[in-house]
């Protein structure tokens, strides 16, 4: 069978002497495995589309559960990205991200959409890399079922809290009244309490980081980076509580995400 799809490749690997594999999440055919016969030679004719990042229309030849490269189109080589070794790193970060979080042959375009969005803004570098990578943490995790509940607190029902927590292994909000209730040895904890366990991970959130969040899970697709937050510290918030949520619950950590902390 031979077929077309439009994809970004998130990882490039060598097999065997001048073969490599490609690693492509599409729209249509979710994340796939493609063989470029031949695609480390320099004049391979595939060169300019089996690159890191690429964007392109592809024409794949499948045979049994195998995939073959036979030729296509470049659509965004996202050149931008390989102008230093910061973007590059958060760039493969993100690709990590995105082959986790997609299935083989399943259709779903949302993560694909969102991780090429992302790679055009840090390939342009005119938002903060801690924004474009939270709201790709945060909003893959809502379109793969691990949407916290942001909408208020967990206990009291509150959702204007002056200052709030992210409950991060238990997907909801606690306000600092109610986790001082639970701390005070001179309190009795009600019932409603012992769903949180005494080794939570809580990451605070301020009034404007909780509303960055809220904006990430809920915005339209082509609106999800339409905000800022010009406060260092409201940012770091946002970051933390992003990548915290993420990692706990994929449950692993990522080797692309620490090289990109130590160039960063």
């Amino acid at each position: 069978m031979e077929f077309a799809t439009n994809g970004v490749i998130t990882r490039v690997y060598d097999v065997g002497a001048s073969d490599k594999m490609l690693n492509i999440i599409t729209a249509d055919h979710g994340r796939i495995g493609i063989m470029v016969k031949g695609g480390r030679s320099p004049s391979s004719k595939m060169r300019s589309i089996s690159q890191l990042f690429t964007y392109a229309n592809f024409e794949i030849s499948q045979k049994g559960n195998l995939y073959w490269l036979r030729g296509g189109s470049v659509i965004n080589p996202f050149y931008d990205l390989s102008i230093d070794i910061v973007r590059v790193s958060l760039a493969s970060y993100l690709c990590d991200l995105a082959n986790e979080l997609t299935d083989e042959v399943v259709e779903d375009d949302s993560i694909m959409r969102l991780l090429l969005n992302s790679l055009y803004l840090v390939g342009r570098g005119e938002k903060d890399q801690r924004l474009v990578k939270a709201v790709f943490e945060m909003r893959a995790a809502a379109i793969s079922g691990y949407c916290p509940e942001l909408s208020y607190c967990a206990y009291c029902k509150e959702p204007f809290a002056d200052y709030t927590y992210l409950d991060v292994m238990g997907g909801k909000l606690v306000c600092t009244d109610c986790l001082a209730k639970k701390g005070d040895k001179r309190v009795a904890v009600s019932k409603e309490f012992e769903d949180m366990p005494e080794a939570s991970i809580l990451c605070g959130l301020s009034p404007s980081a909780l509303a960055a969040l809220r904006y990430i899970v809920t915005a339209p697709d082509g609106k999800v980076f339409s905000f800022d937050l010009k406060d260092d510290g409201e940012m770091n918030e946002l970051s933390k509580a992003a990548e915290s949520y993420i990692l706990n619950h994929l449950e692993r950590g990522f080797d692309s995400l620490e090289f990109y902390k130590s160039v960063k």
